[in-house]
């Protein structure tokens, strides 16, 4: 049977202009260690998210460069997989993650445009979760950053950097969440998001197993509504004066 502990911690940045602030939750999971064990997190996933399932539409470097790793496909697959038995034979398969971090040219950023909505779309939470299959490339060190409906500049919201501290030879899975504290979202009227993966993480490059980006589609405000219903019921007044004098 798989096992596992729990531990978490807090990191709280004080946002510029008018957020209050941006807190980053962290947490992590260990598996059994052994020769022949697995370990499937108990985390689950959204498969519902912004970005699951969207092709990117940019990224940089390879994701699945070494280490037989799952690569862009599993970053919002809607799924953590199965991390295999700790050691670091040059075989052994890591296909739950994608590769972060440059070392070894191995990825470093992906963008996502979120779609087609006019208004575009709230975010109301950033969960990134990684991991290996032992204490050696288990770190989290990225940036998430999103552009606004109209604006093709991106806004970035301050740096995660998580390093569990785990024993050697036990699978570890972590996740972070990032919210706003004050606000039920990050952003609003949001198009397209990007995580950077910048070098300095351990090793040269570390796992990640999903990227979830929570929120909604945009939707006019009441009163925008209220607005709109009466202009429209103004113009068709109106036309029916023009007419009625013909």
């Amino acid at each position: 049977m798989n096992s596992f502990v729990f531990a978490s911690v807090s990191l709280v940045v004080l946002a510029s202009g008018a957020r209050a602030a941006v807190v980053t939750n962290s947490d992590f999971q260990l598996g059994p260690g052994g020769i022949g064990s697995t370990f499937t997190p108990s985390y689950v996933v959204s498969n519902s998210d912004l970005i699951n399932g969207l092709a990117p539409a940019a990224f940089s470097g390879d994701f699945a460069a070494v280490e037989l790793s799952g690569g862009l496909p599993v970053l919002n697959n809607g799924v953590y997989g199965t991390i295999t038995e700790p050691g670091g034979a040059p075989d052994r398969t890591h296909a739950a993650f994608g590769l972060g971090g440059g070392g070894s040219n191995t990825g470093t950023s992906v963008t996502y445009n979120l779609g087609a909505n006019p208004l575009g779309y709230n975010i109301s939470a950033i969960v990134v979760y990684g991991g290996w299959n032992d204490n050696g490339r288990d770190q989290q060190l990225y940036t998430f950053s999103y552009s606004l409906i109209g604006d093709a500049g991106f806004i970035t919201l301050p740096v995660v950097n998580f390093n569990p501290a785990v024993g050697a030879n036990l699978q570890t899975a972590n996740r972070s969440t990032t919210t706003e504290d004050a606000l039920p979202f990050l952003a609003t009227g949001v198009d397209a998001v990007r995580f950077d993966f910048p070098a300095g993480v351990e090793n040269g490059y570390t796992g990640y197993a999903e990227l979830d980006v929570l929120g909604v589609a945009a939707i006019p405000e009441p009163g925008a509504l209220i607005l709109t219903a009466f202009g429209s019921l103004t113009v068709m007044a109106r036309r029916r004066r023009v007419a009625g004098r013909r």
